[in-house]
């Protein structure tokens, strides 16, 4: 691969919340990662968007962290991994890669588990002193949890598949003092996290207190207001209260009620997208610690890519307490997991060059 340009390191005091609310909220770019919320207390949710509850007239520190404000993912990756992501990665750098479950994880888990299992062997052995977590209310609108016991983070398992603001539960955990936070999410929180972690920026309000992030593959996620009214209850008939979980497996998105599972070919759903996933590329959530996803594995597994040194030891330390097993993850598998990724960044080329042939500039270097 040939070498890159080096780019200089971007600074933005000079944006303010009113260039995010136009390069980002309007553009309908945002990702509602909540990173913005989080770390400024002069922006609050509104509704499914950002909202400035209290005028600074120049502050920069929510231009400054949103993922898709800029994200240059190769200098990232060299200040995480040591060096670039190479073409030949579609899943991105990791160190090992493996297929895994969790023995008694839970009926309310996410395939194998493992992520689960995961944060609660780092809470156990003082890796991590707290998880966030993204729970639900009795509707299914998902909810940042600051979990602190093993059986919290367990009641939190299973995947909501809604637009949360999970990155908010990051600063209500250091809110409440806790000093060493894990953090479980899909990619595009991935990478707002490990933003604010790297920018070299003149702000410190707690950025080391993250301690270890977990991330899930997606491939795309759903507006509450969509999926809910539409498909939920018209298509398939059920109320909120009676969804159990949601699931997707061989190309279907699935609701499970009780005995019952309502399906539809995942491609019937883009209707119900969050827009602001269109501008995604990251499937496998390249910058996370340790990942996590059901695709490349069987029915039951998961497969999981340890890639940094935390994630790597927390995985290990799992496995070797028994709270997981594993076996050699396949390279059909891995393939398949491949294969989707690079869907998910071609999706993203597409939807780049629609963005940029109407004006709208998407300043993320791959």
């Amino acid at each position: 691969m040939a070498a890159k340009e080096k780019y200089p390191e971007p600074t933005y005091l000079e944006f303010g919340f009113g260039e995010l609310e136009h390069d980002v909220i309007k553009r309908e770019l945002c990702c509602y990662c909540g990173n913005c919320i989080a770390f400024c207390p002069k922006i609050d949710k509104e509704g499914n968007r950002p909202e400035l509850i209290d005028y600074d007239p120049l502050c920069g520190l929510c231009y400054a962290y949103c993922p898709r404000t800029m994200l240059d993912m190769p200098r990232m990756a060299k200040k995480i991994f040591g060096r670039e992501r190479r073409e030949d990665e579609p899943l991105g750098i990791y160190r090992k890669a493996a297929s895994a479950r969790a023995g008694g994880a839970g009926a309310g888990a996410q395939d194998g588990g493992v992520a689960t299992a995961l944060l609660i062997k780092a809470l156990e052995s003082g890796v991590i002193d707290c998880a966030v977590v993204t729970d639900r209310d009795d509707q299914w609108r998902g909810i940042p949890k600051v979990a602190t016991t093993a059986e919290e983070i367990a009641a939190s398992a299973g995947t909501k598949y809604t637009i949360t603001p999970s990155v908010t539960g990051v600063q209500m955990a250091m809110d409440q003092g806790f000093k060493k936070i894990g953090f479980v999410g899909t990619p595009c929180q991935i990478q707002a996290l490990r933003k604010v972690q790297l920018l070299e920026e003149p702000y410190a309000f707690g950025q080391d207190k993250i301690a270890l992030l977990v991330g899930l593959f997606c491939m795309e996620n759903f507006e509450y207001e969509r999926l809910f009214p539409n498909l939920v209850q018209k298509t398939f008939g059920l109320s909120p209260e009676k969804v159990d979980k949601f699931e997707i497996q061989k190309g279907m998105f699935r609701v499970l009620s009780g005995d019952k599972v309502k399906e539809i070919p995942i491609d019937e759903t883009d209707d119900y997208v969050w827009k602001g996933c269109g501008p995604c590329f990251d499937f496998a959530a390249e910058l996370a610690d340790v990942s996590v996803g059901s695709v490349g594995s069987k029915v039951g597994w998961s497969t999981v890519l340890a890639r940094t040194d935390m994630g790597t030891q927390v995985y290990e330390e799992a496995l070797k307490a028994g709270a997981i097993e594993e076996k050699a993850a396949s390279e059909k598998g891995l393939a398949l997991a491949g294969r989707l990724a690079k869907s998910k960044e071609e999706r993203f080329n597409t939807k780049t060059a629609e963005l940029l042939g109407r004006g709208v500039p998407v300043n993320i270097r791959r």
